[in-house]
């Protein structure tokens, strides 16, 4: 919880308490720093395009702290001056003539804060989210509702009317307004990167240098992109620590890298959404500037999201002779399914995501590496706005973190297409960072016309579901007739039942590679423990090469989408029914015994290797 609490509180400026009491009440741990909904991501959004252009500000966009809640989004601002650009926003008309602000935004006091909100017609309503809010507090002693009282005075005498009260109706407009002249058209289709820059304030003056940021946006042919033109004064740009915090999907914005160009006195970095939904880019340049306006540089902190320890340092250098070592205790271990198994690669994706994170939970580096299926292309974007007239760019595949694991563990995940030179790259650099490697989805064997020597796994495990093996034949008129009994049918040995077996899941194709062992899933409602003729089978399948390297539990599928996690459950999460966590850590234990003659931790004490940036020339 200390690692957890720190990692988010450096990007939220949220307090330690604040922290530890909102990630009590999780129950998964895959994203500490929570999005926001598509309504309420519309109206963050908005604020931030607001407050990114406010000159003199000390802190990024002017926001001290950015506190998640369940119903929104709690702001402490540095300055009257911040709230005060807000108010910029708010719509108001006169009786004859154009409107001007966000028409739809409104405004009230809440206590001592104000309180932003849209109107149901101004964004696409859904029953499962709560209305969208953003709450602002300003400095210590400083009066919000007279700033807004003043505000308002000032809107009355120029002859408009105010219409931010949401206690005042107002119908919408009869026709939809131009998308250059409508803010809240124009950022719907990027609302998540803007809402994630809103939540995340306290990344910027966490770097080398900071002197300030400015926010804007740019409308393009693939939608609405996001600029931050960032003053550094004296050292280095830290494009690397800045690049791996919006990376990653834990903590950070979840985006992709598309380029990276830096120069002495010029960095420019292009990131984009990983999810089709979002269409924008996000930009980032970083210039040198001679002085802080502001005064004294703060010195950069260690951000325990990327690993940073005390003594800001990234990447971490090996030291010399220690290539040779992790070379040799690195290994991939390649999960197949058999030809009649019906698993498939996301079956498999999430066995070994638990197995990884069993492993990593116990002080191991573990990679990931996913390979994707074949894809023709087909399926139109009809999510596309009609002014959106041309495709995202594509990124670089690079490693991403899928889990934050007690130091030194680690747990990475890589997607790469399915072709011999991009997999064969990808292990090249899986060997040299981490201990364990998994690779899935990758052609497997089964089919002698398409191996290729390019690539080849340490060890090749076949997962299938951990039935009780076949003891009868049963007579032909009992198999379509009535259940049969336990005397029924004729009687197979161990080792008969092990050759049917093996037959019938083995024995339609020829593998080329071998395979090192069987790993069976049981489901919840199975016995742990298999019986004595099972073992008896398990004995005889081993004097035919492929032994049955242990059993691990398999739930079946995952609920995914909103208000659920992007990833499956695994042992690095507190203890949640129906999965056995203290089942799922055991049973890692033991295959990691069996494979290896150890059990998972003989690296703990030792520094981690790190996870490589990327993988050359690869793009999806």
């Amino acid at each position: 919880m200390d690692q957890l609490s720190n990692a988010a509180c450096q990007l939220t400026g949220e307090s330690l308490e604040d922290v530890r009491r909102r990630l009590g009440r999780l129950d998964r741990f895959d994203q500490l720093v929570p999005s926001a909904s598509r309504e309420q991501a519309l109206l963050e959004a908005a604020l931030a395009s607001a407050l990114g252009n406010v000159a003199g500000q000390t802190r990024p966009f002017g926001v001290r702290e950015a506190k998640p809640v369940e119903e929104g989004l709690v702001l402490r601002l540095e300055r009257a001056a911040d709230a005060q650009s807000l108010f910029k926003l708010l719509p108001s008309h006169a009786k004859k003539g154009p409107w001007r602000g966000v028409r739809g935004l409104t405004v009230e006091m809440d206590g001592a804060r104000l309180r932003f909100g849209l109107r149901p017609w101004a964004f696409e309503a859904s029953w499962r989210s709560p209305a969208p809010t953003v709450w602002a507090t300003g400095p210590h002693g400083e009066d919000l509702s007279a700033l807004l009282a003043a505000h308002t005075d000032q809107v009355t005498a120029s002859g408009r009317i105010a219409q931010w009260d949401p206690l005042r109706e107002e119908r919408g407009p009869g026709r939809r307004e131009p998308v250059e002249r409508s803010l809240l058209r124009k950022i719907i289709v990027s609302c998540a990167m803007g809402s994630a820059l809103l939540r995340r304030p306290r990344l910027w003056d966490s770097l080398t240098g900071y002197a300030g940021v400015r926010l804007s946006t740019d409308m393009a042919g693939h939608g609405l992109d996001w600029s931050i033109e960032r003053e550094v004064v004296g050292g280095g740009f830290d494009e690397g620590r800045l690049i791996a915090v919006l990376e990653d999907s834990i903590l950070g914005f979840g985006l992709r890298l598309l380029d990276h160009v830096c120069g002495p006195e010029r960095c420019t970095v292009r990131m984009a959404p990983r999810s089709p939904v979002c269409r924008g880019v996000l930009t980032i340049r970083s210039s040198r500037v001679p002085a802080s306006p502001a005064g004294s540089i703060p010195d950069p902190r260690p951000l325990t999201a990327i690993g940073d320890g005390l003594v800001v340092s990234r990447p971490r250098h090996r030291e010399p002779g220690t290539e040779l070592e992790d070379a040799k205790r690195s290994s991939v271990v390649q999960l197949v399914d058999a030809p009649s198994g019906g698993l498939g690669r996301d079956h498999l994706a999430r066995v070994a995501e638990r197995i990884a994170a069993a492993w990593a939970a116990r002080g191991l580096a573990v990679g990931l590496l996913l390979v994707e299926e074949s894809s023709m292309g087909l399926g139109g974007d009809r999510d596309r706005p009609e002014w959106v007239t041309a495709p995202m760019p594509k990124g670089i595949s690079r490693w991403t973190r899928l889990r934050l694991a007690p130091p030194p563990g680690q747990l990475w995940s890589l997607k790469v297409p399915n072709t011999s030179d991009t997999i064969s790259a990808a292990l090249r650099h899986a060997r040299g960072a981490f201990d364990r490697v998994f690779l899935i989805g990758a052609y497997d064997g089964w089919m002698q016309a398409m191996a290729s020597p390019k690539w080849a796994a340490d060890l090749r495990i076949l997962v299938h579901h951990a039935q009780p093996f076949q003891r009868r034949i049963p007579f032909p008129g009992k198999i379509t007739g009535e259940a049969m009994q336990a005397t029924d049918g004729v009687p197979l040995t161990p080792a008969e039942s092990a050759i049917q077996w093996r037959s019938e899941n083995l024995g339609r194709s020829v593998c080329t590679h071998p395979l090192s062992g069987l790993l069976l899933l049981a489901g919840s409602e199975e016995a742990v423990d298999p019986d004595a003729f099972d073992l008896a089978v398990e004995e005889q399948l081993a004097r035919h090469g492929t032994p049955v390297l242990g059993r691990f539990p398999d739930h079946n599928l995952i609920i995914r989408g909103l208000r659920h996690s992007v990833h499956p459950p695994t042992v690095l999460d507190p203890q949640a029914q129906p999965l056995d966590h203290e089942y799922m850590a055991a049973a890692a234990d033991a295959l990691h015994q069996r494979l290896w003659g150890s059990p998972p931790f003989t690296t703990v004490g030792r520094p981690a290797p790190q996870a490589p940036s990327e993988v050359p020339s690869l793009s999806s």
